[in-house]
């Protein structure tokens, strides 16, 4: 993998055009780059998605911190898609940032690291998940509101499932670079390429149930472990 660096490639572009390079690396071998929180017990794992600021770190904060869950990735989730029909969790970004308003508001218990702004990395205080890669059970689409308690998960249609899926999988190639000349990271996908993700995201939207869940993080925490104490006629299609 070669890149080209020019005097206006800030350190932040490299890095997301490392990002960017991974993304079709990952692809090509079946694997998709989510945008996601990924949390795992007894060997299976679940995917929160979202927009920024939905609430998926809050929420598996709680089930972390809470109901025995361990992280396996804070931000971007590899999701492997094998021949065999088994759907892993193969790794992703370790850090685990939120802001130290929103965690503080919603854990005034949990001690915070002292200094370093309002964006906060609890990674080093969280448990490390040794179990290996867990087969994926369940995909979740949270939204923090404080207005809808115990509002019950609904089940998302195929297409809301496609379409949410496929953009949460675009997203290393959606940064916009601090170099106003540069092209955009979405070229690193070629034609082929952005086929083969939409094939894979359909086969995860037919293998594995997505729900929809509103509440509070500790709401939609209970909420999803329940469901997977449930076991497999709750997750999959």
């Amino acid at each position: 993998m070669s890149l080209v660096l020019t005097p206006l490639t800030t350190p932040a572009d490299v890095r997301r055009l490392v990002n960017a390079r991974l993304h079709a690396e990952h692809l090509g071998n079946d694997t998709l780059s989510m945008h996601a929180v990924a949390v795992a017990k007894a060997g299976r794992a679940v995917l929160l998605v979202g927009d920024h600021g939905a609430g998926k770190s809050l929420t598996g904060l709680k089930m972390i911190t809470s109901m025995g869950w361990h992280p396996i990735a804070g931000d971007t989730t590899l999701v492997r898609l094998g021949t065999t029909g088994r759907i892993d969790v193969v790794g992703g970004t370790r850090a685990f940032v939120m802001r130290r308003s929103a965690v503080a508001h919603w854990f005034p218990a949990l001690a915070l690291p002292i200094g370093g702004g309002e964006r906060i990395d609890l990674a080093e205080s969280m448990p490390i998940h040794v179990e290996g890669a867990p087969l994926l059970c369940g995909i979740v689409m949270v939204t923090v509101d404080r207005s809808n308690c115990d509002s019950p998960p609904l089940r998302c249609g195929q297409q809301v499932t496609v379409n949410a899926l496929y953009r949460a999988s675009g997203y290393l190639i959606t940064k916009v670079l601090d170099d106003v000349a540069a092209e955009p990271l979405s070229l690193v996908e070629a034609p082929e390429l952005a086929r083969h993700r939409l094939r894979l995201v359909r086969r995860l939207a037919s293998a594995v149930r997505c729900w929809w869940l509103r509440g509070t993080p500790g709401e939609m925490a209970e909420a999803i472990d329940g469901m997977t104490v449930e076991g497999n006629q709750r997750w999959a299609n």
